[in-house]
């Protein structure tokens, strides 16, 4: 009894030494000597072993996990926060300057200077589009060198617990006693790994580590490591997607949910950087676009028709690497005047059957949000490019050859993808800016009444389709007289005379081509101010168009206050509304960053108060295993008193 109790006396003093040459250890579980009664008397030595509650722990790297993913998303958009939070950033102030100076270019057509102005400040405009598709161009490099190194740390940590659980193997397959401190590290190991990912640690009967996703996918499988790879996305090098190698072939990764730093910066760059890449494209394409077709409704400096002020490139498309040839022999490009139907979806194209093809629309989180636009080629009149409309999505079409696409090709494309940085001032100088309208019109001074003719509106002005020439002229047969032959009558005439239609019993003087049935081929319509006497006429021609019009420049400037993002909101409105989103998702996760660190913090105190090292508590032990063992050896000081006392009496 006295020399067991020495022994168990000991093993606890020297596992009190072991707790408190380590209190400072990182990761360091307190360990604890069991022990039990002897039926025959005096004790039994049992396991050393670590005080750690599992379920505690698993709750300690969840909750890092959380407050790491909420940590790393918050510090990537706090930067973008402040970057946009920028005067110098905002885009509302170039807005107003663009407009302001168009404005002011409309007082004076004329003036070379004024347009110059004007036109220095579209293209700060443009520029000003660049820097802001720049920052978020540098947030996603950013984000994919942190992924870069995240990933390299990670799989570094799985490798050192697959080779741990090798080492407690061997340990423990020689000796009785559990490798304590090799399930610490790996325990340790374990904790750093929930800081770049939300995992589920588990042990096989063997008692070795295995660990998983949250979602199940394994990361370490007992002395097997898995690498984690991030590889760009075929139907998308712009996107990138996370696989696990297995080494002889690749997993993807669900990125949903992933949890830690990677989880964050992996939704950073979906959520903010996507987003903020296709918001401002939409913004870009939507200004570029109305502005483009307005200015082909009125006359240059030079009194040509108005060409495109900004250019943007044809949307890119792609496909999978068994498609590459065949993507040159598709083009994509925004239908003309038809932006507000631009969404920041992504579109894939794929075929139906031998004669239809469909395209099909998914939102951010990858899901159906509209049923697919299914058209027929033969169905529909390309243009003189080879184009094929698609009026339901604004979208201009190109194959090249229809009978090269099989059944299983699937080409994806956004429209709105780096449409900010690749948008452009087509114009050369402010001769370029169509201010004036393309056509005059004059009220005869010989009528009766006090009615006078004034432009409605410029609708179309193509050659192909209006009755625009190509040189800017009327065609002979347009409208170019209107006769009234009564009050509420009249009569629309071409260059000769020839009457082209009439409208009778009119109440309203306004679009007076429209009621005529007319306005459509013309592109254009006119309005007379009161109503008309017997033989009253009214001119429209490109002869009297005064320099000095500015009927287009005010159209242009008014489309300021236009719903053209969606058709729903103002250029103004739909980025105040970015920067606002950018800064509501800031202050959230600031508020969930903050509380899942305090949620961290208390499962890491509730960790300690088990398995923490109190020097306190060791040096109570210590004294009393100190006792104990004295008392225990005067046990044995007096049985060997007896057995010499006994073997003298025998001498």
């Amino acid at each position: 009894m006295g020399l067991s109790g020495l022994q168990s006396s000991n093993a606890r003093i020297n596992t009190t030494g072991q707790n408190t040459a380590n209190v400072d250890t990182e990761g360091y579980s307190r360990q604890r000597t069991d022990t039990s009664s002897s039926l025959g008397g005096g004790v039994v030595i049992h396991d050393t072993s670590r005080l750690v509650d599992n379920f505690v722990s698993s709750q300690v790297r969840s909750d890092q996990s959380n407050f790491a993913y909420y940590d790393t998303y918050h510090s990537m958009m706090t930067v973008a926060d402040g970057l946009l939070a920028e005067d110098s950033m905002v885009l509302t102030g170039y807005l107003n300057k663009a407009f302001h100076a168009l404005q002011t270019a409309n007082n004076d057509p004329t003036s070379s200077s004024l347009r110059e102005l004007a036109y220095s400040s579209l293209n700060g405009l443009v520029e000003q589009y660049h820097t802001l598709s720049s920052v978020v161009d540098r947030q996603e490099q950013l984000v994919d060198g942190q992924l870069s190194a995240s990933l390299a740390e990670l799989n570094a940590i799985t490798i050192k617990i697959s080779d741990l659980n090798g080492k407690i193997l061997r340990e423990e397959g020689l000796s009785s006693s559990p490798a304590n401190e090799l399930r610490d590290q790996q325990e340790l190991l374990a904790k750093e790994l929930s800081r770049y990912l939300d995992i589920k640690v588990q042990f096989s009967d063997k008692g070795l580590m295995t660990v998983q996703l949250k979602n199940g996918q394994p990361v370490v499988m007992n002395q097997e490591p898995t690498e984690l790879k991030v590889l760009p996305d075929s139907l998308n090098p712009q996107k990138i997607r996370l696989v696990v190698d297995f080494g002889d072939y690749n997993v993807a990764l669900k990125t949903n949910e992933l949890g830690g730093s990677i989880g964050g910066l992996v939704d950073f760059r979906s959520e903010f950087s996507e987003y903020a890449d296709r918001t401002l494209g939409q913004h870009a394409i939507s200004i570029a676009d109305a502005m483009n077709v307005q200015n082909s409704k009125g006359l240059d400096a030079n009194g040509n028709i108005g060409r495109d002020l900004f250019s943007l490139r044809d949307v890119e498309v792609y496909s999978t690497k068994d498609n590459v040839n065949k993507l040159s022999d598709i083009s994509i490009r925004i239908s003309a005047g038809e932006s507000a139907k631009i969404t920041r979806d992504t579109y894939e194209l794929a075929r139906v059957n031998d004669e239809q093809f469909s395209i099909t629309k998914y939102d951010a989180n990858g899901k159906v949000n509209e049923p697919s636009i299914i058209f027929d080629p033969s169905e529909i009149t390309p243009d003189s490019h080879g184009y094929y409309k698609i009026e339901e999505l604004g979208l201009d079409i190109r194959i090249e050859s229809f009978d090269k696409i099989d059944g299983d090709d699937v080409f994806q494309f956004i429209p709105t993808e780096g449409a900010a940085k690749n948008l452009a001032l087509n114009a050369k100088n402010g001769d370029a800016l169509a201010l004036s309208a393309p056509i005059g019109v004059n009220t005869d001074s010989n009528n009766l009444s006090d009615a006078k003719i004034s432009l409605e509106s410029i609708k179309n002005t193509d050659p192909n389709t209006s009755a625009f020439a190509f040189d800017a002229t009327l065609y002979p047969n347009a409208p170019h007289k209107i006769s009234f032959t009564s009050p509420t009558s009249y009569i629309v005439q071409d260059a000769s005379g020839t009457v082209l239609a009439e409208a009778k019993n009119v109440t309203s003087y306004n679009s007076l081509l429209e009621q005529a049935g007319l306005a459509s081929e013309a592109g254009f319509d006119v309005s007379v101010s009161s109503q008309p006497q017997v033989g009253d006429e009214f001119f429209i021609g490109t002869d009297n168009v005064d320099p000095a019009d500015n009927f287009n420049g005010m159209e242009l400037v008014n489309l300021q206050n236009k719903l053209l993002v969606e058709g729903e909101q103002s250029l103004s409105k739909s980025f105040a509304g970015f920067v606002a989103y950018v800064g509501n998702k800031t202050a959230e996760l600031a508020g969930h960053a903050e509380s899942s660190e305090i949620i961290m913090n208390d499962s890491m105190a509730r960790r300690d108060r088990l398995s923490a090292v109190s020097l306190d508590e060791e040096a109570v032990n210590l004294l009393k295993y100190q006792q104990s063992y004295s008392a225990v050896a005067q046990v044995v000081t007096a049985a060997r008193t007896t057995f010499e006392t006994l073997l003298g009496i025998m001498r």
